[in-house]
């Protein structure tokens, strides 16, 4: 049990074995002759008697310890193996819990007594004394703090995420220190982008929803620091499949900064697209296009590109030339071209594909496996595809998992192996139904699972509930424009 108690013995434990570890280097005799206290004293205090504020305070002034190391374990045991900035912020951190330390002196049961306005007025001065001190403790941790963030997001844009879970460890150290609601926003998106980049988009949805609320209470209006994490936001959100919640986000974004906010704008265009809404999508990504900075012009691009080939007023060599080059274009291209399972488009798409995506990433390899069952058929691709998920680090989440059954249920069926494909049909429908509220996997993927309930159920009376489901999807969007998903 984690009690008040068992948390102060391990306190106390911690401060006794490091007092134990400074005697190891000094000896008794050498610490109490330059604290000024007696070796009886520092021998009890080692044994394990409480040590005395004012001892801890003589180990600071004379042996040059570090009192955040002495107190809590942390940091290097001397004041000159640290930076001139972060000493001074120790030296405070004593102070603080001198303060404090005479705060806990004073008993309430004294306020009763006659001397009840001179405790009130001492109480007063240290409470006086801690805020001052906070304050100072504040001033201190920022520029360290801003400068771990700097080499934090640097890190992470190459993809060095050791470094930045170290770096990060020591951030969430250094805010302990500070009240600055703006700096532990900052923390709260770094961890975001951390747990984006590791693979885990739940846990980076968590802190991006803290980081951009946080700030938006704390500069009340989007600004340069508010737009990119609203952005984050947002397509965090894309990632989990909220697209709803998403859409409304970015909606939101935009009436907040004026009503044009580019960027925003084309994620916006994006879930449209997701959400069955193509005609505005295409409208918003033609017209803020030519108001882009070069960086975004690419993914909107991406999503003109996109929403044309499921129009129907793009093909699929066309897409490939539109806009430039990248892993997020490609990718896009390669999970369009399962879907619609066109060979001779499926073999363009992996030829100039390769490179840009990694022949190991799943879609590549579910893509490959198609291209194979096309040709072949037989049950070999959609083995290869489930020995490939069961030796990969694949998500497993039930978003994830619902893709990764759609995928083996769709090569089963190309390669002409139906009961197996049925089963696997099945787990994904199930999966589907059992997701939270608000959660949609990709257009591309809900697709694909409609493609195979009505390929391999049609007529089926035991399943008629899942062939409707996916038989309203697919004539809900070709009503809305979605010509490519109108099977034959």
């Amino acid at each position: 049990m984690n009690t008040a108690l068992d948390r102060n013995a391990e306190r106390a434990s911690g401060l006794q074995e490091r007092l134990t570890s400074l005697i190891e280097t000094h000896t008794q005799a050498e610490i109490a002759r330059r604290t000024d206290f007696s070796p009886n004293n520092v021998s009890r205090y080692s044994a394990g008697t409480r040590m005395p504020l004012e001892f801890g305070s003589a180990l600071v002034e004379t042996l040059g310890i570090n009192p955040a190391w002495l107190l809590t374990g942390e940091g290097t045991p001397y004041l000159s193996d640290i930076s001139s900035g972060t000493r001074e912020m120790a030296g405070d951190l004593l102070a603080l819990v001198g303060a404090m330390a005479s705060v806990n002196r004073m008993r309430l049961g004294s306020l009763t007594g006659k001397h009840h306005l001179g405790v009130l007025r001492d109480l007063n001065d240290a409470l006086g004394q801690y805020e001052g001190l906070r304050a100072k403790l504040n001033e201190h941790s920022r520029p360290i703090f801003l400068k771990l963030i700097d080499e934090i997001r640097a890190a992470l844009l190459k993809r060095d995420l050791n470094r930045a879970e170290t770096l990060l460890a020591a951030a969430q150290q250094v805010s302990r220190l500070t009240d600055d609601l703006f700096l532990r926003a900052q923390l709260e998106g770094a961890l975001s982008h951390f747990h984006h980049a590791g693979g885990n988009p739940a846990e980076a949805l968590a802190h991006q929803r803290r980081s951009f609320l946080s700030l938006l209470l704390n500069r009340g209006a989007l600004d340069e620091w508010t737009q990119p994490e609203a952005h984050n936001y947002v397509a965090i959100l894309e990632t989990n499949g909220r697209f709803e919640e998403a859409r409304r986000v970015a909606r939101a974004g935009i009436e907040l900064s004026g009503g044009r906010q580019v960027q925003l704008e084309a994620v916006g265009a994006s879930l449209d697209i997701e959400l069955g809404d193509l005609a505005r999508a295409l409208d918003t990504a033609r017209r803020v296009l030519p108001h882009a900075e070069q960086r975004y012009r690419l993914n909107i691009e991406q999503t003109l590109a996109r929403g044309q080939l499921l129009e129907g007023s793009m093909s699929m060599q066309q897409a490939m030339a539109f806009g430039g080059d990248s892993e997020a274009k490609w990718s896009r291209l390669v999970a369009l071209s399962v879907m619609l399972e066109n060979a001779e488009s499926l073999a363009l798409v992996l030829k100039h594909s390769d490179g840009h995506v990694a022949r190991e990433h799943f879609t590549v390899v579910h893509a490959r496996c198609l291209a194979e069952a096309l040709a072949d058929g037989g049950p070999n691709p959609a083995q290869r595809l489930l020995v490939h998920v069961e030796n990969t680090k694949q998500p497993s989440d039930p978003l994830s998992r619902f893709g990764q059954e759609c995928c083996v249920a769709q090569l089963f069926r190309v390669g002409g192996q139906r009961k197996q494909a049925q089963r696997h049909t099945a787990a994904a429908h199930e999966l589907l139904l059992g997701l939270e509220p608000g959660v949609l996997p990709r257009l591309e993927v809900r697709a694909l699972h409609a493609r195979n309930v009505v390929a391999l159920f049609a007529g089926d009376e035991k399943n008629k509930a899942m062939l409707a489901h996916a038989n309203a999807l697919l004539a809900e969007y070709a009503a809305r424009g979605y010509r490519a998903l109108v099977f034959h």
